[in-house]
């Protein structure tokens, strides 16, 4: 009886740790291509959204697992008001497109990338 209590014991203490490890988050390396703003809006945007899938985006010029083209325009609406929008094209590490999409009709910029930054991570996730 002692060493069933013993082993379900040394079971749940070993429990969390297992758990732990299987939700350590990646990191992958993304070259971003656009402004300054941009880029640095979208890589925020990515981490913001890639918590909740245990993944994170740094910023590298070389050795990036995914370069991604970015940009954020305004469109004029029909009713004569302005929105916002972003493109983006994702490559690999080969420079194949592995994918390439627009988000319209955003009040702001950053709604436009957070909405772009979602998408990326879905489509990724799904590439995996």
């Amino acid at each position: 009886m002692k060493y069933g209590a013993l082993a379900i014991l040394l079971a749940l203490a070993i429990t969390p740790g297992i758990a732990r490890a299987a939700t350590a988050d990646t990191t992958l390396q993304v070259r971003v291509e656009g402004t300054e703003l941009d880029k640095k809006l979208l890589l925020e945007k990515l981490n913001d959204n890639g918590k909740s899938h245990h993944l994170k985006f740094a910023a590298a010029d070389d050795g990036f697992d995914y370069r991604i083209v970015f940009e954020t325009f305004q469109e004029e609406t029909p009713n004569g008001s302005r929105r916002s929008s972003a493109h983006v094209t994702v490559f690999d590490k080969q420079g194949k497109t592995l994918f390439d999409f627009t988000r319209q009709s955003r009040i702001t910029d950053s709604g436009a990338t957070n909405a772009v930054a979602k998408e990326i991570i879905k489509r990724l996730h799904e590439l995996q």
